[in-house]
Formats: structure tokens, C-alpha cells, sequence
């Protein structure tokens, strides 16, 4: 009776008919199959069936998991016979076209004796065909003895060659002389232990993250597995010559004895097919990643030099960048909290660079009315974009709470890429490709993307400190990436046309609008990390650290107006620089400022901004020592005493110097960040942390950059002359003809 379960037909699925087991070796458009076995009768090893006459006969099942081919000697041997006979045969006729030659003379031989006609099609006979002795109305005895006497062999001989070029399909194929080298196919895993295949696979698998080790010991260990497995000598292996071929067979191309990173790499590919991550507008789908820069940079004052981390926003519909960060030693939930931020925001043009580098050379249609914010006036041409959704890895930083709380407070989806699965994110791992050919290869101090492209003395050619780096990624980033033609970005319609990330962005823009961003600035602020912390008569205490400011003074003990928190506020923690913590009013009304700064009450006694890092260390000195790890006076002490060692040369220690560069660094990315919110460089510290203010001016705030709200006369509502807005490019289209100047149309 017909099967009753479900059956998948895929290419070498194995299935039973009239008694026989059957492959599957090809699947037809019209929803037929090719079948192959290496047991039935010569007649029957290969059969077309259509999909609906196979299920359908009775005698057909699929054949069950543990349910072994059972291939005896002979029938493995036709079922090596059973290879492409068409690449045998073009590989037999690049190797001898004589013997070509001499088989396609044969061949005609062949039809000539069954069908009577040399071509083998009675409608396209030759003169004189049917030749007398060779009419198919005559016994096939008869004809095959005339074929045998004018062949001059003799019929025992033609017999058996009739016999297996049938077998053969009546193709070339079957009348080669497999006694020939040039003839003869082989089989790499012939007379091969089915054990040993698959103890050589399982070993393999279990050797990927592991260090490379000769082919001696990958024997061995598959030979331990054989013993553990089976009983010890019940399985032996081959020699080593007929292991090692077998080996490379089973696994080519996957290093078993080679680069352990390739291995690896390799180990890493997905089994099943590529899927393209596509976009169809500008901010559909926005990748972030991290990836370690491959350019040493060199800090003056601790004449040290260290690596730093490139954290990128990348747009998958227009191939433009976003937002990058670099940091030293890491990168943090905070570092890509804010890195969402400024994808929202415009990039500020440096001092030096021309003007055809303004955010105008993007020629989009709404730029007149960005015009009117100030903050686009004086930015670089770098695309804007407010993301749908973001594709993150399973790195520390961006699956951390403070990123998704940043996307939640703008509505923004979070999707998971699979974790060590790259080929989720080709669009950002393919910048950093391109990054590291057209940016850092030319940047003193490149140490090579490996170990064994690494000069001798690279550490000695870097001389740039971050932040000339960060100058020099964001001119690269402005002139050259955004402005080269990409082979990924294609215009429907205009397959010729080759578009940079500046020219998609436009396009996508005037195709689907642009979505206005975030003007507040403060939004550096709002994406920080949050901590539900009491406000209390003291001040407000997090992490061992007390802070006061007068501001919350008259809050204290009073619950918040968020209910669900337990009367706990909200404060923002920057763990780039903990001497600071900020808060927001919920009750302030303008002209009242909303937030506020509120400082370490040790922050001013000649500490400099550290990291949470720094604290945890200590903190853990000061346990050492059996001291209150809660001490205000305690903790400050501590600091002070990490922050002077580099003070006296012969206590520099890398360890220690790294540190200090770290707080540093990080100290004066936070201050930068901060410049550009309603705080501006106010705060303790920030003369220090790299801030262009005097000490004497740290509490005046530097003034924001603002949205102009108003048209130029300050007047609510304003025309808007559409004539000079410049008009949408059309490739391909004639040129309009000018009044009275006689051109064509």
C-alpha cells in the first residue's frame, strides 16, 4: 500500500523499490527523479520517475535512519561505475581526443547494429541506410554477426560490448576501455572502514578550537577513539600515506593540520545557504560592532603606546556610516548607548576642512528647510539617520540594559544576531574590511591585521594619540568611504550605474522621505545608564561614592513621581567618569535649567576623573589594607595615591600606566560628549579631562548648539520658495531645451 507518512525528496535520500534501494542523484524542474542503485539488475539501476508514480507504488518506502545501504563489494563497485559519465567523458576527451575519436566512431557502430542507422535517428539516415545486413527488421544475431565481420572481431567479443554500452545508456561511456589509465575512475574512500570515515569526522569536530596539531597525532587520536569505541585492535587504521589521502578526502579544506585560526573560521561557516540582510530605506536596519583597530596608538605623557577598539554604526540600505567610537582597553554598555545617539546627531565639521565637505554637498530636497538648524548649518556631510531597528552580537556592550533602554526610550527594535555567526552582519563586517585597507594600512603606527604581518618594531613607528586618530578616521570617513563607489549599492533599472553611500542615501531619502531626529541636546545625557538610587539627607551614594550638590538638597527623602521605582530617582552614571553623576528635574520649568551635575564631594581635593575600573581597584586595595571600603576620605586617599605613582619614574609600571591612560582618555571622550549638551563644560575636573576651558572657567557653561524653531525673521509661519529647491536627479533623461538657444528637446 501507497506510504502513509510524510517523505522529503532531497538530493541523496535513500528509498526502497520492488526490493531494491534506490538514490536520489537529481530532482527535475517537472517534479521528476533520478534514481540510482547500486543492486538492481542492470535494466533497473537508473530510473526517471515522476514524484507521484514513486510515492504511489506500492513497494516504495524511504528508507529509516539506522537502516544501512548495504552496499556488498560488487555493488559498490557498480556504484563507482555509476559516476558522472558526462565529466568523465569531457575528462577523457580533454586527456585523449584520439581515443575520443576512436569512441565516437565506435559509437556509430553501436547504433548503427541496434537502430540500423549510424545516428540513431530513422529520421535523419544517411545515403544508403539501412545498409543490407543491418535492416532492424532483421534478428539481432544476424546483425551483430555482420557487425562482428566488419569490425573483424568476434561476436562473443561484440556481445559483451553491446552488453555493457546498454547498461551504460546506451552512451560512449559504456564502450571505454576501463583497463586504461586515462579511463579509469576512482574512488578516494574506496575499500574504506565506514568506522573510520566517521571517527576521522567526529575528531576532526572535536580538534577545531584546539592547537594545531601533525597528522602523528590527529592517527593516534583517531585510533584511541577506534579502540575506546570498538575494542582495542578491532579497527585498525591504514597506513599513514593511505590515512593521510583518506583524510584529506573526508575533510578538504577544513586545515585539520594547518592555521588553527582557519580552522576555526572555517569550523565557524554556516551549514546552510547565505542569507543577504537587505534594506529598502535609510534607517531600516542599522549593524553596530566592535572590532580592535589595527594602528597602535602613542600616549606622550605616559610614552606608552596601546591598542585601541573601533565601534561603528553602519547603514545596511545605503552602506554609510553612521557613528564610530574608539576606546581604549574596551568598549562599554555606555559607549554604545551614546553611539545611538550619535547616529541621530549631525557631525561637526573640523577645523580645516572645505566646504564642498558641508552636510549641503548631500543635495537632498528637504536640505533648505534643514538649513534652519543650526547644528546642520555647521555640520559635515555625513548622513543622519533615525533607525527602525538595530542588529547587535551577543558582545557585552551591546546586549547590556543600557542599550536597551536607549532604543526603548525611542521606540527603536533590537535583533540578535546569532552568536559567532558573522555572516549575520556581512554589512559591518565587510566595512571593517574596507576600513582596514583604504584607513588604517596608511595610518603610522599599523601593527597588521595578524600576528605574522606584524613588522618588528611597530610599536616604534606609532606617534599619533587617539585623538589625532579619531581627526583622521572622521576626514576619512567624510572624503573617502562616503564618497566611493560601492559594488553592493545598485539602482533598480540603472544596473550600469555605480553609486557611493552619499548617492544611495540621497536616493532612498527622495524615495521615502527623510525622518526627522531627536533635536535635543541632550540626548547624550538620556542614553546614558541608568540607577535607581533614594536621595537621601547626605546626598545620593552609588558604588561606595557620596554626591551632593544643593540641587537635590530639597528632594531629599521625598519619593519620586515614578511610582513603580519605590520613590527611587533616576540618575545618570557615566562609567567613563564616576567623579559626576546627572539628574533630571521632572519639576523644573524654563527658564530653569532641567539638568544637573552632581559632583563627588571628594571631586575637587586634587582628583582627577577616573573609571569604574580604576574604582574597583581601589576598593580592593583598601580591603587589603582592612580598611572601611566605604570611607569617603579612605577611597579619595586611594585614588590619589594610583593617580600620583606615574609622578616618579621609578614606579612606572605598564600595568599602572595603562590605567591612568585609560581614565584619561575616556575622562576627556566624556567631557567632549557633554560639551555639546545644556551643561556644557561645566563640571569638576573638566580642565583637566582634556576640556578646551581654563580651570578659572569650568563653571560657565559653553553654549549648546541648538533647533531654530523660528524662520529667519523670527516670524511662526514663513513661505517656502519650492523653485529653490533643487530638483530630483534623473539618469538617462534628455536635457531640457533653453529658450531661443536652439537645442533639441
Amino acid at each position: 500500500m501507497p506510504v502513509a507518512h510524510s517523505f522529503r525528496a532531497e538530493h541523496g535520500a535513500w528509498v526502497r523499490l520492488d526490493g531494491h534501494q534506490y538514490q536520489i542523484r537529481a530532482l527535475a524542474g517537472d517534479a521528476s527523479l533520478r534514481l540510482i542503485s547500486p543492486t538492481a539488475p542492470a535494466d533497473r539501476r537508473v530510473l526517471t520517475l515522476p514524484l507521484a508514480m514513486l510515492i504511489s507504488d506500492p513497494t516504495f518506502r524511504p528508507c529509516t535512519a539506522d537502516e544501512d545501504p548495504g552496499l556488498d563489494d560488487e555493488a559498490a563497485r557498480v556504484h563507482r561505475e555509476l559516476t558522472d559519465t558526462v565529466a568523465a567523458m569531457d575528462g577523457l576527451a580533454r586527456a585523449d581526443p584520439d581515443e575520443m575519436e576512436r569512441l565516437t566512431e565506435l559509437q556509430g557502430h553501436m547504433l548503427e547494429l541496434t537502430t540500423g542507422y549510424r545516428s540513431g535517428d530513422p529520421a535523419a539516415p544517411a545515403p544508403g541506410e539501412p545498409r543490407e545486413g543491418f535492416d532492424p527488421s532483421l534478428p539481432m544475431r544476424q546483425r551483430v554477426a555482420a557487425k562482428a565481420a566488419e569490425l573483424g572481431i568476434g561476436t562473443s567479443t561484440l556481445w559483451y560490448r553491446l552488453q555493457k554500452w546498454r547498461a551504460a545508456g546506451s552512451t560512449t561511456f559504456g564502450l571505454v576501455d576501463r583497463r586504461s589509465t586515462t579511463a579509469r575512475l576512482s574512488h578516494p574512500l574506496a575499500g574504506a572502514d565506514p568506522r573510520v570515515i566517521e571517527a576521522i569526522t567526529v575528531q576532526h569536530g572535536i580538534e577545531v578550537d584546539e592547537s594545531t596539531g601533525d597528522m602523528n597525532r590527529f592517527n593516534r587520536r583517531v585510533q584511541n577513539r577506534l579502540d575506546a569505541e570498538y575494542g582495542k585492535g578491532e579497527v585498525q587504521l591504514p597506513v599513514m600515506t593511505t590515512f593521510r589521502r583518506w583524510t584529506e578526502a573526508i575533510l578538504p579544506g577544513l586545515h585539520t593540520t594547518g592555521s588553527a585560526v582557519t580552522r576555526r573560521t572555517t569550523g565557524n561557516r554556516p551549514g546552510d545557504s547565505y542569507e543577504a540582510v537587505t534594506a529598502s530605506r535609510v534607517g531600516e536596519a542599522v549593524m553596530l560592532d566592535t572590532t580592535p583597530l589595527d594602528v597602535l596608538c602613542y600616549d606622550p605623557v605616559e610614552d606608552i603606546t596601546y591598542t585601541i577598539e573601533l565601534t561603528i554604526a553602519i547603514d545596511v540600505a545605503s552602506r554609510s556610516i553612521l557613528a564610530w567610537r574608539f576606546k581604549p582597553f574596551g568598549t562599554k554598555a555606555a559607549d554604545a548607548g551614546a553611539l545611538i545617539g550619535d547616529a541621530m546627531t549631525p557631525e561637526p565639521m573640523r577645523p580645516g576642512w572645505p566646504d564642498k565637505l558641508r552636510h549641503s554637498a548631500l543635495k537632498l530636497a528637504c536640505e533648505p528647510l534643514l538649513s534652519l538648524d543650526e547644528r546642520f548649518a555647521a555640520a559635515a556631510a555625513r548622513p543622519v539617520v533615525f533607525p527602525e531597528k538595530i542588529i547587535i552580537d551577543h558582545g557585552k556592550a551591546f546586549a547590556s540594559q543600557a542599550v536597551k533602554d536607549a532604543c526603548r526610550r525611542y521606540g527603536i527594535s533590537v535583533q540578535d544576531a546569532r552568536a559567532y555567526r558573522p555572516t549575520d552582519k556581512p554589512q559591518v563586517e565587510a566595512a571593517f574590511k574596507t576600513i582596514r585597507s583604504g584607513f588604517s594600512q596608511h595610518v603610522a603606527g599599523y601593527k597588521g591585521y595578524k600576528v605574522d604581518q606584524r613588522g618588528r618594531q611597530a610599536d616604534q613607528h606609532a606617534r599619533w594619540t587617539l585623538s589625532d586618530v579619531e581627526y583622521f578616521f572622521a576626514e576619512y570617513v567624510i572624503t573617502v568611504f562616503q564618497r566611493r563607489h560601492h559594488a553592493g549599492l545598485v539602482l533598480p533599472g540603472f544596473s550600469n550605474l555605480k553609486l557611493s553611500p552619499n548617492d544611495a542615501y540621497r536616493i532612498l531619502v527622495h524615495k521615502s522621505g527623510y525622518v526627522a531626529c531627536p533635536a535635543d541636546p541632550n540626548l547624550y545625557l538620556e542614553l546614558l545608564p541608568i540607577q535607581w538610587l533614594a536621595i537621601q539627607h547626605y546626598g545620593i551614594q552609588h558604588n561606595y561614592l557620596q554626591y551632593r550638590d544643593p540641587v537635590i538638597k530639597k528632594l531629599a527623602g521625598v519619593k519620586s513621581p515614578y511610582l513603580e521605582m519605590g520613590g527611587k530617582w533616576p540618575i545618570r552614571v557615566d562609567p567613563s567618569d564616576i567623579t559626576r553623576v546627572y539628574f533630571h528635574d521632572p519639576y523644573a520649568r524654563p527658564p530653569e535649567p532641567s539638568w544637573h551635575v552632581i559632583p563627588w564631594i571628594h571631586a575637587l581635593k586634587g582628583v582627577e576623573p577616573f573609571t569604574d575600573t580604576t574604582l574597583r581597584e581601589v576598593r580592593k586595595l583598601i580591603a587589603e589594607r582592612g580598611r572601611d571600603v566605604a570611607d569617603q576620605k579612605e577611597i579619595a586617599q586611594t585614588v590619589i595615591e594610583l593617580q600620583n605613582r606615574t609622578d616618579a619614574p621609578e614606579t612606572w609600571l605598564a600595568r599602572t600606566r595603562k590605567a591612568r591612560l585609560r581614565d584619561s582618555e575616556r575622562a576627556r571622550a566624556a567631557a567632549q560628549d557633554r560639551a555639546g549638551t545644556e551643561l556644557g563644560g561645566a563640571g569638576p575636573g573638566d580642565a583637566k579631562a582634556g576640556c578646551p576651558a581654563e580651570a578659572g572657567e569650568a563653571d560657565a557653561p559653553a553654549p549648546a548648539l541648538r533647533a531654530v524653531t523660528a524662520g529667519p525673521d523670527d516670524e511662526e509661519d514663513f513661505d517656502i520658495d519650492f523653485d529653490s529647491i533643487p530638483a530630483y536627479e534623473v539618469w538617462g533623461a534628455k536635457p531640457a531645451r533653453r529658450p531661443g538657444d536652439g537645442s533639441p528637446q
